[in-house]
């Protein structure tokens, strides 16, 4: 079922992304300027991520002793783009959530971490494309994309009822509020995502997403990002 919910979800981003001629061009031009690019490749940090964002880096940004860091390797599904790795710090930090069952809002415990994620070549271009606020018509198209690839592989058995509900959800939440800021002096291009507060980072041919939750304050998470971004940059990929 996971799989297949996956599946759905990437479905749906394709379609926001792509659409009409740009759906057949993309990918290969993608591949042919990337090829261009003079820099490193993605793929020389396959199951290495811990050698761009490094204990060192990310103790200095946070502040904290690396001595009292925990860090964490996430390597659960098998595609590299989907691995991150992450430093956290257990410092008594509390954040409020919504409770599943009664909607109110509760504290949970909250450690403090800086993550890289998202680790991938890509072209200016393409992630210029990929990495914008999406317009109503796009919003539209892709659910429209959705639905249809939905319906079809439901149809063909792949999936039921409940599994493509399941899918048509998550995509629509997916969707709803997202929106990007252009972030100027990181890289050779960045945006903040203001729906998961997360940065996302291009640099010769190269994409990465850092997450920093070190308060509650989303200004100091940001600006913690945006440094932790450039010493990636200016340490290991220059």
């Amino acid at each position: 079922m996971k799989t297949a919910l996956l599946s759905f979800l990437s479905i749906f981003l394709f379609a926001f992304t792509c659409s009409g001629d740009k759906k057949e061009n993309l990918e290969s031009q993608a591949n042919k300027s990337i090829d261009e690019v003079v820099g490193k490749s993605a793929d020389e940090f396959n199951g290495k991520l811990d050698q761009l964002l490094t204990l060192e880096i990310a103790s200095e940004i946070s502040g904290y002793a690396s001595t009292e860091a925990e860090k964490d390797y996430n390597q659960i599904l098998k595609s590299p783009v989907t691995h991150s790795v992450s430093y956290q710090w257990k410092k008594g930090r509390n954040k409020q959530i919504k409770n599943p069952i009664n909607g109110k809002m509760m504290d949970i415990p909250a450690a403090d971490f800086i993550q890289l994620s998202w680790v991938k070549n890509t072209t200016l271009k393409e992630f210029k494309f990929n990495y914008h606020t999406p317009t109503a018509e796009e919003l539209s198209n892709a659910d429209k994309a959705m639905n249809e690839k939905v319906n079809e592989m439901q149809q063909q058995g792949k999936v039921d009822a409940s599994q493509a509900d399941m899918a048509k959800g998550m995509a629509s939440e997916m969707a709803k509020g997202l929106s990007f800021d252009e972030i100027k002096g990181v890289g050779e291009y960045a945006v903040w995502n203001n729906k998961h507060k997360e940065l996302i980072v291009f640099y010769k041919g190269i994409q990465f997403q850092i997450t920093a939750e070190l308060s509650d304050d989303e200004k100091i998470n940001k600006q913690k990002s945006i440094e932790t971004a450039n010493k990636i940059i200016s340490q290991k990929l220059k």
